[in-house]
């Protein structure tokens, strides 16, 4: 069977606009449909900062299956391809998807020596002529480089999302983060907490103290905040006076004995007479469906708190 080049074409050609990855998957999807008889067949990608390869977009897949079904770096299969090779399965295969076939390929995604996902793709009663898989393989490729070119304008656009002066997240950077961390803590049930710190009055201090030293005093600020944090929390500045904390696998308990000694570190800033800030924390529940709502809660909180004359931190309930 040759290519279909004008096929091959159009699709090269769809693959240079500007589009967002599942565009592009969708693209060289219908392209594998046009060239191959096969029974099923899907793509998998690694969670940015995990550890989890997760579906990305299938054929023939049932929802439940490519939602509830997951691999792990430790599982038998992930280990197998990490040697970047092709797997070529015949029934009775030691791993099965969804369905049962007779012939399937697995096919590692990577970039470099980094293993970026795989596809896989089955027949039911066949097998795949050698001429298909040299194809398959040229398909596999043709998608671990849109997926390393998607990871690199992410991180460009990652590396413009943060604020040069005090090295934190943009309010759209921060959200985009906070959403992925949001989703596997609610995923595995783990607890999250937001923090949000306002200042009152920021005109007035601009006014007080000039722009330069209010800006000055922001950075020192936030520089305290970072250095009490962990690696796996971020810091976003959501509005001109208000900045916000994502604590993953943090309760609101320990949320509070953090934000507590930061605020206290904060205090002891010779500068901070000028202004009056509050906090407010926000933990996740069952009920809570995103980062947003979260964050809504957690700035209500600190709104109560700087409207009070005797306390600095108010937990949202």
């Amino acid at each position: 069977m040759e290519f279909n080049l004008l096929s091959l074409d159009d699709m090269l050609q769809n693959l240079l606009k500007k589009q967002e990855l599942e565009e592009h998957l969708s693209h060289i999807i219908r392209n594998i449909e046009d060239e191959f008889d096969f029974q099923s067949m899907g793509v998998y990608l690694k969670v940015p900062n995990s550890d989890i390869f997760r579906m990305k977009i299938s054929r023939n897949i049932s929802h439940t299956f490519a939602k509830n079904t997951i691999f792990t770096k430790n599982d038998p299969m992930i280990e197998e391809i990490m040697n970047f090779k092709l797997l070529d399965i015949h029934f009775p295969g030691r791993y099965k998807f969804e369905k049962e076939y007779s012939h399937l390929l697995v096919h590692p995604l990577n970039q470099n020596e980094e293993l970026l996902g795989f596809m896989f793709i089955d027949k039911f009663n066949e097998e795949f002529e050698s001429e298909e898989m040299t194809k398959i393989k040229l398909f596999a490729s043709i998608i671990s480089l849109i997926v390393q070119l998607y990871l690199h304008s992410n991180e460009l656009e990652h590396h413009r999302g943060i604020y040069e002066a005090a090295n934190i997240y943009s309010y759209k950077a921060f959200i985009e983060k906070s959403n992925v961390i949001f989703s596997m803590m609610k995923r595995y049930d783990r607890d999250l907490t937001i923090a949000v710190i306002k200042i009152e009055n920021f005109e007035s201090i601009i006014r007080t103290i000039g722009e330069h030293e209010t800006n000055d005093l922001l950075i020192e600020i936030v520089y305290i905040i970072k250095n009490d944090l962990r690696e796996t929390d971020i810091i976003g500045k959501l509005h001109q006076d208000t900045f916000a904390v994502l604590m993953p696998e943090t309760s609101s308990k320990n949320g509070f004995i953090t934000i507590n000694r930061v605020h206290n570190r904060i205090m002891k800033l010779p500068k901070i007479n000028v202004c009056r800030i509050g906090w407010g924390i926000a933990s996740k529940d069952d009920k809570t469906q995103n980062v947003q709502k979260l964050m809504k809660f957690a700035e209500q909180a600190a709104n109560d708190s700087y409207r009070k004359e005797e306390g600095n931190i108010t937990i949202y309930k």
